[in-house]
Parts: structure tokens; C-alpha cells; sequence
């Protein structure tokens, strides 16, 4: 976007993973060993790191977590202890504090008997208060600064850790400090000097931050408090933060989700399925969780789960075991897998309260929620109680393992939901709806930074309750095909190795499928997904922007580029806004049809490789319209045309075509 100030250097500046090569002289690591590590280019499969950046990972947090900890935890660390010199009684100021940097200074602050107070957006004040903030205010408005002096009978703070620069923000923050108070400036751009803050307020300590640079001329400190938070997480006395999980290969979507500005925590990025480690899915020393456990879905899952690492399983279900799950029992604890058998109802809170009581060590690590009943019948004929039977396992179930486990470090949450829910299905409205509450608490999850994945199942062949009434055959007749118990464990491995909020594994003839719908009238916005990808070596795009291109080399003037440009700027605008070219206005201003920064830098990055131009990001954002465009990209090609490349478009050459069809 043009923002950062100077050289923003490679993506990313952390990582946890295992070491696989040491150099000379390096001691206290091995080959092999789990660390995590500050490192400029973290965004790759491999980096090469100074030692002194590097700690061993504790044992009992995973990597995603581990990934959260290193830039937030020194920065705060270094910010509040090192310079601020915090002690029990401070007041801290904490902006942005749902941030990464914000969310372990007030783990540091609150350790070290401070009082804090904190900035974020609105919506998210209630996770604020859950974890012990005094005072929540919006991070939007100047209404802090009397708020917290309000609070403080006009005392004021001790401590700001600010990265708010926006108009007025500086000052108001400075205005709460008291005498001989610390201002830590984490910020980039927009940031005060040190005389314009003497000049403010000449009675405070005024500290600018830039961990990189530390990094770079202090190694041995960072060592020594990278060192110091380990031993820290290893006792349990912090926490690593809230995440959302995206594969690297999804960094667009990662990106475009960090905009929106609504997540808690930090996002971590995975590598690729094909460069992890796949040998066990699951950790020897964590205990696992399944509702639904003793049902013939529960037992296949939880062997399954064992043969990819499990050790430690808790399977919970409403009645004890009979002789043949006794026998499944069995084999699982001659696989080498220690297995409790819960009897509790998952719908009824003070149960399954118990049941997690019950679990110390090890620690749970993640629940597969597949618990579930059926009561099936036309809808005139329901009665309320055939929805609260459905409802209750699903529903009332699956919002009790949300509210009991929140303050657990949950590798995963999985929600078996079904395909139901997705294309509706005859006499089971209430499961159909039981089901879309899971899907959608898989997403309310994920929006509070805690993990959570929703699957909608088709019905499973063999086993399950669909298998048991034999509805498989009749979904046959509908187009819609059943999963196969080992294709069935082979889809869930790949889930697990990915970071989708809700999936729909259904297996389907298209055609069948489709004609049934058209036949009875149904549109269902589940069938845009349906697309089919061929490739495309020519085609009319490809010749319409080179004869596009061929056109602008021949204009004479600047009316002449103006005149030709329209177009296929409405076009590329309509791709970037999924929209249909007839809805893009030429003359509306973009940012007001919703043009965002991310959309911006896309659309940029289209008519730099097109049309060999260099737009900057910010004039897409400065009230810029098709027209607008059109006199800039035309003021370009009238300066240099000899310049611009007329060759096919490197983006054309392995360009797809999607068909969308409903």
C-alpha cells in the first residue's frame, strides 16, 4: 500500500518450526529440535537465522501457537520491562489492545500488578473485560483521554504503549500521562520525535521502538528475554494468543481477512500439506475429546485418530458401552491408546462441565463434536419436542463445549455438520436447522480468534444414522452419493491439514444433481460453487486487450488513449468486484461502490501487467472513478508509448477460464 516508511523487506519476521541445519560453533540446539525463532522472511519453507534469535519451543504448545509469541511477547517485554521499568501499582494505557502487541502487554502488565486500561473496537470490549481489562474504550474516537482521566479522579496513567497515530490520537494519549510517565511508541509511520514531544510535554520519558533495529544491534538482550518468556510459557504463567490458521497458499484470503480488522490475536500462516510433517496428525501428550464417541461414526473416528498419534481419548456418549463397542474399546487400547469412556449428555451443561473437570492430564487439545440424533417428519406435522430432541445434542451441545472451553488451548474444535444444511432435505427441517447453527458458531469461532471448523457431511455409507434408515439409497436416485468410510477418514486427514471455517463434503453427479433442482425449480446459492477450470491459450480476452494494446500504440492524442480506455477499465473493475460489468457505473466514484485497499493493490496489479503501467495504490483510493482512471492510465501511454510492451500479457499467457454454472 505504500505505507510502510523506507524498505518494508520480506514478508513475515517470525516462525516456530524445527531446526534442520547447524552451523559452526552453534551451541544448545540439535538437529530436529522444535524452536521458534525472530527472523526478517518467515513466509518460507526455509530460513537461516542468527542462534541468538532463537529459543526452544515448550514442549506443550503447538506450533501455530508457538508462532503467536515471538514479535508481540518481546516487543511488550521489552517495552514495559526493559525501558518502562513497570511495577505493581502502575496504570498502562494500552491502544489497539485485541492486537498481537496489545494482547501480551496486558498479560505482562497484569503479571507485574499493573492496572490496565485499553483501546479496541467496540464489538470487541467484551473480550477485554473476560481477560481482567479495567477500563475499555473506543480505539475510533479521542473520547479516551477524558474517559481515563475520568476513571483516574484526573490522575492520570503511568504507562502509554501507543500505536494509534491517527489526527489527534499523540496528543490525547500524551495528555493522560502523568508526571515522569513512560510514552513507548510502537508505531511506524506518523510518529512523533522526540523534540516535538518535549515540546508537548517536556515532564515524561518518551521511548521510540523499532524491535528490528534492536535485533540487529542488541542480539544478546533479545536472546536473553526470548529465553526469559520461554521459561515463562513452560510454567504456564503466560499464554499464547488467539489465532486464525491460514495456509500459506491462502495468504491472499489472510490478508483480505487482517483488513477487515475484525480477528482477536495474531494470524498464523502454515506451510503447504506437502511440506509438513505428516507422520502423526495428532500429539502423543495431548487428550482428546469425541462426542458421539461411542456411535459406529465415533468409534471409526476414534481409531482412526489413534493410528495418526493419538495416545489419550475421551469418548462421551448418553449410554454405557455394549458387547461390540466393548470389543472396539478393547482394540483401541491394544493399538496403545489409554480410552475413557464418558457417559454424560453433551446437551446438559453441568455433565459435560464434569467430564472436562475430569480431564488434568494431559491436557485436552481438541473435541470432534458428532454427536447427534434424528426425528424425522413433515414440517406441519412437528411438534416442538421433535425439535428439541434434534436441537439438543447439535445445538444446545455444541454452544456448551464453546462456553466451557474458551480458556483452553484448543489445537481444534470440529463440528460434524451436515450436507443438510446446505441443500435442505426432505421431513428434516429441524436437522437441517440444528445443523446451520453449527455451521454458523464455526464462524462466530473463528471471528473471536478460537479455533473451529465445521464439516457439512454428506450421508456415510456402512455406517452413521443415515446408513442405519438406509437413506443413502434413496439420495442415490437424487444425484447425491455416499462417503465411503476410508474415503471418508482420507477427506478429514486433509481438513486437519487445512484452515477452512466450514467444508462441504458431498459427493454428487452434476448432472443428475442439477436437473433434479432446474426440474423443481431450485436455485440454492450452494450450486455457484460448482466450476469447472480449462485452460485457456487464446482467447477473445487475450485478443481484446491486444488489439487493445495495439490501438493505444497508434493514438495521437491524449483525447484518442482517453476515448479507448473505458472500457476495459469497466471490465477489469468488474472482475475485481465479482460484479457484472452492467452494475460498474464509469462515472461513481470507486471507493463509495466499495473499493478497498487489498481490492486496490489488485486492480493495480492487473493494469501493471496488461497494460505496463504504474499507478500508485493511493489514487484508486483518492476519489477515483473509471473516467479518473482512464485520464491517468491515458496521461502514461500519451508520455511513453514507445515504452509499453504490446507483446501477449503475461498474466494472459496461463490464464483459466471459470464457468460458473447454476
Amino acid at each position: 500500500l505504500d505505507l510502510y516508511p523506507g524498505d518494508a523487506g520480506s514478508l513475515g519476521g517470525e516462525c516456530a518450526g524445527k531446526i534442520t541445519t547447524i552451523g559452526e560453533g552453534v551451541e544448545g540446539f540439535e538437529i530436529g529440535d522444535p524452536v521458534i525463532a525472530i527472523v526478517p522472511g518467515s513466509f518460507s519453507q526455509y530460513v537461516t537465522i542468527n542462534a541468538a534469535m532463537v529459543a526452544p519451543k515448550p514442549e506443550k504448545l503447538s506450533f501455530e501457537e508457538a508462532a503467536t509469541i515471538p514479535v508481540v511477547f518481546l516487543t511488550a517485554y521489552y517495552t514495559l520491562h526493559h525501558l518502562a521499568k513497570i511495577s505493581a501499582g502502575d496504570r498502562v494505557l494500552i491502544h489497539a489492545a485485541t492486537g498481537g502487541v496489545g494482547q501480551a502487554a496486558i498479560q505482562l502488565a497484569q503479571q507485574a500488578g499493573a492496572e490496565v486500561f485499553g483501546t479496541c473496537s467496540p464489538h470487541k470490549w467484551a473480550f477485554l473485560k473476560s481477560i481482567g481489562v479495567e477500563l475499555m474504550m473506543n480505539s475510533r474516537t479521542l473520547d479516551f483521554a477524558e474517559q481515563v482521566m475520568a476513571s483516574t479522579s484526573g490522575e492520570g496513567v503511568d504507562i502509554v504503549l501507543n500505536s494509534l497515530t491517527g489526527e489527534g490520537f499523540i496528543p490525547k494519549s500524551l495528555s493522560v500521562l502523568r508526571s515522569s510517565g513512560r510514552f513507548l511508541e510502537i508505531a511506524k509511520s506518523g510518529v512523533w520525535t522526540s523534540s516535538q514531544v518535549a515540546q508537548f510535554k517536556p515532564d515524561i520519558a518518551y521511548f521510540l521502538v523499532d524491535l528490528a533495529q534492536i535485533c540487529q544491534q542488541q542480539p544478546a538482550l533479545i536472546k536473553s528475554m526470548l529465553h526469559e518468556l520461554m521459561l515463562q510459557f513452560k510454567a504456564g504463567q503466560l499464554k499464547p494468543l488467539p489465532r486464525k490458521v491460514f495456509p500459506i497458499v491462502d495468504a491472499i484470503s489472510a490478508f483480505r481477512y487482517m483488513q477487515q480488522a475484525k480477528h482477536i490475536g495474531k494470524i498464523v500462516m502454515t506451510l503447504p500439506t506437502d511440506t509438513m510433517d505428516k507422520s502423526l496428525l495428532f500429539r502423543t501428550d495431548s487428550t482428546y475429546m469425541i462426542t458421539g464417541g461411542l456411535g459406529s461414526l465415533g468409534l471409526l473416528i476414534a481409531g482412526w485418530m489413534v493410528k495418526q498419534g493419538a495416545k489419550h481419548l475421551v469418548l462421551v456418549g448418553r449410554s454405557g458401552a455394549n458387547p461390540n463397542v466393548k470389543s472396539q474399546l478393547k482394540a483401541l487400547e491394544q493399538a496403545g491408546a489409554e480410552v475413557i469412556v464418558a457417559g454424560a449428555d453433551v446437551s446438559i451443561a453441568t455433565q459435560i462441565a464434569q467430564v472436562l473437570a475430569d480431564i488434568e492430564q494431559p491436557p485436552l487439545r481438541g473435541i470432534i463434536h458428532a454427536a447427534g440424533v434424528l426425528d424425522d417428519g413433515v414440517l406441519a406435522s412437528k411438534t416442538w419436542e421433535a425439535f428439541e430432541k434434534v436441537m439438543a445434542p447439535k445445538v444446545q451441545g455444541a454452544w456448551n463445549l464453546h462456553l466451557l472451553t474458551q480458556d483452553k488451548s484448543l489445537d481444534f474444535l470440529v463440528l460434524f455438520s451436515s450436507a443438510a444444511s446446505l441443500l435442505g432435505s426432505i421431513a428434516q427441517a429441524n436437522y437441517a436447522a440444528a445443523n446451520t447453527f453449527l455451521d454458523a458458531l464455526a464462524h462466530y469461532r473463528r471471528a473471536q480468534g478460537l479455533p473451529c471448523m465445521s464439516i457439512n457431511w454428506g450421508a456415510w455409507s456402512e455406517i452413521g444414522m443415515a446408513a442405519e434408515r438406509k437413506a443413502d439409497e434413496q439420495m442415490h436416485k437424487k444425484g447425491l452419493g455416499s462417503i465411503a468410510p476410508q474415503q471418508g477418514l482420507q477427506i478429514l486427514e486433509q481438513l486437519f491439514l487445512q484452515s477452512a471455517t466450514q467444508v462441504g463434503v458431498i459427493p454428487i453427479n452434476r448432472q443428475q444433481l442439477l436437473q433434479l433442482f432446474q426440474a423443481e425449480r431450485i436455485m440454492l446459492p450452494f450450486f455457484s460453487e460448482l466450476t469447472a477450470q480449462a485452460p485457456l491459450p487464446s482467447t477473445p480476452a487475450s485478443a481484446k486487450i491486444l488489439q487493445l494494446l495495439q490501438q493505444l500504440k497508434t493514438a495521437a492524442s491524449l483525447d484518442e488513449y482517453r476515448a479507448l480506455l473505458p472500457t476495459y477499465l469497466q471490465e477489469q473493475v468488474a472482475v475485481v468486484f465479482k460484479l457484472p460489468i452492467n452494475q460498474i457505473d464509469k462515472q461513481k466514484n470507486l471507493t463509495q461502490m466499495g473499493l478497498d485497499s487489498l481490492m486496490a493493490v489488485e486492480l493495480r496489479n492487473r493494469l501493471t501487467n496488461e497494460l505496463n503501467v504504474t499507478i500508485p495504490v493511493v489514487k484508486f483510493l483518492e476519489n477515483a472513478s473509471i473516467e479518473g482512471l482512464a485520464e491517468l492510465v491515458a496521461e502514461q501511454w500519451q508520455k511513453t508509448p514507445s515504452a509499453i510492451n504490446t507483446d501477449t500479457p503475461n498474466q494472459l499467457k496461463n490464464e483459466t477460464i471459470v464457468k460458473v454454472r447454476l
